[in-house]
């Protein structure tokens, strides 16, 4: 069974995604589009991502085990259920369809004016995978295998999960599959709050999510986030429970992002549930008089506070840019001796390996 066998694709090609494969997918943010066009980077930046060279994708497609009710994406029957016999993609598969994807989405701009030749190319040749398009990609049961050829590609890795399966997190420790950047997003302080927002339809969720937060420490080679989506009149109350999970997973750092009225939560959600940046750094500023975290940098924009366990995590991160900017400037080198002006036809269905 494909994905066109199990989904209404148009309404995913009419928002803009290219499907990959039998289950995986990919979608160009509207960062993308800017850092291409020479203006602000997404707020990842701050852990060295340049926004025009990141492909954001799913491994699984309208797969996923929780249905939260501030969630932006579309739920096609059959979401919350893996078909009996399901067959899954391989990762190189996988890797290879979703660079093609990303070329196809963004070779338009190669005649856009505000597009600088050089910017252009470099997103032809991307060099980040973020996996959080959609889904719940530990659901995915060659995850530890795709991190690994991700990186051995020469590419970085962000994995964003709920914590619902944390066998799937022991397994990249073990594997030596860690992502550079493992985010962990939690739905609420308490198992009540929690389960009422992220309404997860499998068993002792509240338990898995506690589990994998206690497995944080384990990624010794990975910035760790702990993710909360702030949702007014829904989750955005007792810092103190919030403050007892940090403690748990005592993470690099901690991100607090506001919810944005958008997508099919708008369905379930009032715009009011909407939080402003002083309410989110207020609250942020609650969480850290109780964990001893500062607050270290705000995007407005983005509407996401960041607080930082200490200045040794910070340190550590600004190494990993440094090192990871030097690295690339290396890898580059290569596909810029052979690719003076790129075509699909000759570049992009070919150098997949760069």
């Amino acid at each position: 069974m494909a994905v066109q066998e199990r989904l209404d694709v148009q309404r995913y090609l009419r928002a803009g995604y290219r499907l990959v494969g039998k289950h995986s997918a990919v979608a160009i943010c509207r960062w993308t589009r800017a850092a291409l066009r020479g203006e602000r980077l997404c707020y990842k930046s701050w852990y060295g991502i340049q926004s025009h060279r990141c492909v954001q994708m799913t491994p699984v497609l309208n797969f996923c085990d929780f249905s939260c009710r501030f969630c932006w994406r579309m739920h096609q029957p059959g979401r919350f259920k893996i078909p009996v016999g399901w067959r899954w993609d391989g990762p190189d598969e996988i890797i290879d369809g979703s660079i093609i994807a990303q070329r196809l989405l963004l070779v338009g701009f190669k005649g856009n004016p505000q597009v600088s030749r050089e910017r252009f190319l470099e997103a032809m040749f991307p060099r980040h995978f973020t996996m959080s398009l959609d889904g719940e990609p530990t659901l995915y049961p060659l995850l530890p295998e795709l991190i690994k050829r991700v990186k051995e590609r020469n590419m970085t890795a962000f994995l964003v999960t709920n914590g619902s399966i944390p066998v799937r997190l022991e397994q990249l420790v073990k594997k030596d599959a860690q992502p550079t950047n493992l985010y962990v997003s939690v739905y609420g302080p308490s198992e009540e709050v929690f389960n009422y927002t992220a309404d997860p339809r499998v068993p002792r969720a509240w338990e898995m999510v506690q589990r994998s937060l206690e497995l944080l420490d384990k990624f010794n080679e990975s910035r760790t986030v702990i993710r909360f989506t702030m949702v007014k009149g829904l989750n955005m109350v007792d810092p103190e429970g919030y403050a007892s999970l940090v403690k748990l997973g005592n993470p690099m750092f901690v991100e607090l992002k506001g919810y944005t009225w958008v997508g099919e939560s708008q369905k379930r959600l009032p715009i009011t549930a909407m939080p402003t940046q002083e309410e989110i750094l207020k609250f942020a500023g609650e969480i850290s008089k109780l964990t001893g975290y500062q607050v270290k940098l705000t995007d407005e924009k983005s509407r996401v506070v960041l607080l930082v366990r200490d200045e040794d995590a910070w340190e550590r991160n600004l190494k990993m840019r440094e090192e990871w900017f030097k690295t690339v400037e290396k890898l580059d080198e290569q596909w810029k001796k052979k690719v003076q002006d790129f075509a699909m036809e000759e570049h992009g269905y070919r150098m997949l390996v760069y």
